[in-house]
């Protein structure tokens, strides 16, 4: 190995080091853990490929970069995450369609995680909404340090510490809602495409030696914090350092259950929310299967009951409430909520319960569902997650 060349010897003997990663997340106790800890691992080396070597600065693409498939950081559901890697000092025109989705958020980052050897914060950001957008749904946007010369047109002005920018774009209804259409150029570049130099694979490739480490480390040190905290309580927080939402505050903390009992979570629903929801991810921090499985609900899925409260049903067994949380048969994981644009940020309360003991403890005008009404739901969000752009 030397500084122009990385051969395949190489980055395996590098990938060799991310064994470490397994010991600490993993226990013999349990084979399945284990497993799922190897395959967070391919996981993240699949994403770093997938990132890295879609990433060229002077010819920026957006791609998707958390998904049913690369579930790890515990994406929401509800969202569709959307990356390009720009430079500060660059100028762009961000062009596309709308769409019907719930909202689309644009940020800029300094530093990405797993790409830098230190994640940035967020240094700017703005809501598509606020845009001009015309009837058809079209926009037209330039980003750059400074308004070009003659331009009257929508313009966001770019930090000079920016090496990326980011969307999200958030469906309640995942049947009834249309996604947009994103597309990026650089305008300070020639449009033509050539053949990268040696050295430049041989950058990413040693990027993506570190990529699992970079990327994960942050996430499984926040699983390893909630682990200081008692079981089935909540705490709330806003991924700032790192890249969350403007706007939104999160709520999260470690369930654990027994196979016969349920928890039972409870939240006043703020007066005015933009977008709020719910999500269950296990203990490496992966959104549990959310195609399949009904692992989250948000505002549109949700039944709120007639006293103006949401609550919702984590348990392994189907209660057979409407608002049930699906852990795919896990007994312990992580619950994480968010609240957006919201008139408050309620922190719900978690009351642990024996299954047979939860109807009691439920309103009279709680809605239950039947066998053949489970299916149907299921099958709905089976279809509605699969209409959703994933790659």
């Amino acid at each position: 190995m030397t500084r122009s060349s990385f051969e395949w010897v190489d980055l395996i003997e590098s990938l060799r080091t991310h064994a470490s990663v397994i010991e600490r997340i993993s226990t013999p106790a349990d084979p399945v853990l284990r497993q799922e800890a190897v395959q967070l691992l391919a996981m993240s080396i699949a994403q770093g490929y997938h990132m890295l070597f879609s990433h060229d600065r002077e010819h920026p693409e957006f791609i998707s970069f958390l998904n049913p498939v690369i579930k790890s950081a515990a994406p929401n559901p509800d969202y569709m995450y959307y990356h390009a890697a720009i430079e500060g000092n660059g100028d762009y025109r961000m062009t596309g369609l709308r769409g019907t989705s719930r909202f689309v958020h644009v940020s800029f980052v300094a530093g990405v995680v797993g790409e830098a050897d230190q994640a940035g914060p967020s240094v700017g950001h703005f809501d598509l909404d606020k845009m001009t957008i015309a009837e058809d749904g079209a926009f037209d946007i330039r980003i750059s340090s400074e308004r070009p010369a003659g331009y009257g047109g929508d313009w966001v002005k770019l930090d000079t510490r920016v090496t990326g920018i980011s969307i999200r774009q958030a469906s309640y209804d995942w049947i009834g809602e249309v996604d947009g259409r994103f597309a990026i150029e650089r305008l300070d570049r020639n449009p033509a495409g050539r053949r990268w130099t040696a050295l430049e694979i041989v950058d990413r490739l040693r990027q993506l030696a570190g990529f699992p480490a970079r990327f994960l480390e942050p996430f499984l040190g926040f699983v390893a914090g909630l682990e200081k905290l008692p079981s089935n309580t909540l705490k709330l927080n806003d991924w700032a350092s790192i890249g969350g939402l403007a706007g939104q505050v999160y709520y999260e903390g470690r369930f654990e259950i027994a196979q016969d009992e349920v928890l039972l979570i409870e939240t006043d629903v703020p007066k005015t929310a933009r977008y709020w929801s719910i999500l269950l991810a296990d203990l490496l921090f992966n959104t549990i299967d959310w195609v399949n499985c009904q692992s989250s609900l948000n505002g549109f899925q949700a039944q709120v009951d007639d006293d103006g409260r949401f609550r919702a049903v984590l348990s392994a067994q189907d209660p057979g409430v409407h608002n049930w949380l699906d852990p795919a048969g896990r007994l312990s994981g992580v619950i994480q909520g968010r609240w957006l644009e919201c008139s408050s940020a309620p922190l719900p309360s978690i009351t642990r319960l024996k299954l047979k003991d939860l109807r009691a403890r439920l309103p009279d005008t709680t809605r239950y569902v039947s066998t053949a009404e489970r299916e149907a739901q299921l099958r709905r969000r089976h279809q509605g997650a699969q209409f959703r752009r994933k790659w």
